[in-house]
């Protein structure tokens, strides 16, 4: 039974935690040192890197870079959020 990719994403969180980890760790780095490279190349940059010592096969590594990508988002996400309330004008 194939499962709908927003389904595999969140699964992929669970299976590889450590990397949804290092993927929220690389949001916040991104927002704090705001280097010069566009979020999104930044989040390929810190993959390779998170993933240099690790022997995965073909299957995990996509799995991988999925939970990357998804905790990478969704820490972007909520970083706007809180930033957007802390500086939002009172009603």
């Amino acid at each position: 039974m194939a499962y709908p990719p927003a389904a595999r994403s969140a699964a992929a969180s669970f299976e590889f935690p450590s990397t949804a980890r290092a993927a929220r760790h690389a949001a916040r780095t991104w927002f704090e040192s705001a280097p010069n490279l566009p979020p999104a190349q930044y989040r390929d940059q810190q993959f390779r890197e998170h993933c240099a010592d690790k022997t995965d096969s073909p299957l995990e590594r996509r799995i991988r870079r999925d939970a990357f990508k998804q905790a990478f988002a969704q820490a972007i996400g909520h970083i706007v959020v809180e930033e957007a309330r802390l500086h939002a004008l009172p009603a």
